[in-house]
């Protein structure tokens, strides 16, 4: 999907806010994205990545499916699952389509019901994510992209990194990116558990 086309499905929001192309970086993680292949990306994970997260999730999520997300985002803290979802929601306030949010701090019968009427994005913390996922919270039948943020971080906590797995042995085949800022002595070994394969990537 070219810029343009983009900005005319979400009614002309990215130009309201003075984004007129995609920036080269995103262009670069779209490319990657559209490769369909799983990836460790080693770049800054700012606001200019996250828009671009934000525009691939669209991209994937175009309809509402009751209960079946397309997209499932990962990230360690649920400030930044929150902050997130904020930014989403506000690129995507003309569109058809429903970002939850799956955070530590937030109560999981509400989100859970949340996420069951239609949620086309989740985004969440890994340990709530799996709680949820252990309820029947959400289907990953329709899965087709998993995006994990600050994976040196979450490399901290070895009981996290469980909690990923635990979620990626029961998924469908679908496209991982997953995102680093930095290296750590876990970081490969939990990308060959969670990924058959991957290439790595700098943006």
């Amino acid at each position: 999907m070219k810029f343009e086309e983009l900005n005319n499905r979400l009614e002309n929001t990215l130009a309201e806010y003075g984004i007129e192309a995609f920036s080269e970086r995103q262009e670069k993680l779209i490319k990657l994205s559209k490769q369909g292949k799983n990836q460790l990306i080693f770049t800054p994970f700012d606001q200019e990545i996250i828009d671009g997260l934000h525009f691939i999730s669209f991209m994937r999520a175009p309809e509402m499916l009751e209960g079946s997300p397309r997209v499932l985002w990962i990230t360690p803290k649920w400030e930044s699952a929150r902050e997130q979802v904020k930014s989403f929601q506000r690129l995507m306030k003309r569109a058809d389509v429903t970002i939850e949010i799956a955070d530590d701090k937030g109560k999981i019968i509400e989100q859970r019901n949340a996420i069951f009427e239609g949620a086309e994005v989740i985004i969440g913390n890994p340990k709530r994510l799996l709680d949820l996922y252990n309820q029947n919270g959400f289907h990953v039948n329709q899965l087709s992209l998993v995006i994990i943020d600050h994976t040196d971080i979450l490399c901290k906590d070895p009981l996290t990194l469980q909690s990923i797995r635990r979620i990626a042995e029961s998924l469908p085949k679908c496209q991982k990116l997953i995102f680093s800022e930095g290296t750590h002595h876990r970081l490969e070994v939990f990308c060959e558990d969670i990924c058959t394969f991957y290439e790595t990537s700098e943006l």
